[in-house]
């Protein structure tokens, strides 16, 4: 690290939320600056041959600005840097599929907060207890979600992680909703 120099006073960076079907909410690393009184500074990228990707969970103890809320004092080309961004996580929205099950919003309330394709479904089995196991949705069909197992169930359901099951929705009758799969 002695032979790293940083050219410039760097406090905060501009990033770019995408969803990545297997690492979930994800940001693309656009541009660093600074920031002071309220207004920042960006610093033009020195190559577009590499980029970093940060998860959420490297932020969580971050402050989080909206650009709308700062003053922008140089010239910064932000639409040019945001046409990058679009460009080089075009690649993440080209599922079909997953877009129908991203904009299914009937599962909302069962999807995991940094992970909205993985969702809680119950399983069911007669003579076992009943099991909540995380699945990632692949598929929406007219009365089910085919969906993936993620995890490998702690009672014999005659599944495993990485298995297929059929995920139906079901309302209780005070409006909540839970995923149950459907064993064969």
């Amino acid at each position: 690290f002695d032979s790293i120099t940083i050219e410039n006073e760097v406090n905060v960076m501009l990033l770019f939320p995408y969803l990545d079907y297997t690492q979930g909410l994800s940001f693309l690393l656009v541009a660093n600056g600074l920031i002071e009184d309220n207004t920042i500074t960006f610093y033009e990228r020195p190559n577009f041959d590499t980029f970093q990707i940060l998860k959420k969970d490297n932020l969580n103890d971050k402050e989080v600005f909206y650009l709308n809320e700062l003053l922008i004092n140089n010239d910064f080309d932000l639409e040019f840097y945001a046409k990058y961004a679009i460009n080089q996580t075009e690649n993440y929205r080209n599922d079909a599929e997953v877009e129908m099950l991203r904009a299914f919003s009937e599962i909302d309330s069962c999807r995991n907060e940094d992970f909205p394709d993985d969702f809680l479904a119950f399983f069911f089995k007669e003579g076992l207890n009943p099991e909540g196991m995380w699945v990632r949705g692949k598929e929406l069909k007219k009365d089910h979600i085919l969906a993936e197992l993620l995890n490998q169930p702690s009672q014999d359901f005659g599944i495993n992680a990485g298995d297929m099951v059929k995920v139906v929705v079901y309302e209780d009758d005070l409006g909540e909703i839970s995923c149950i799969a459907e064993l064969r």
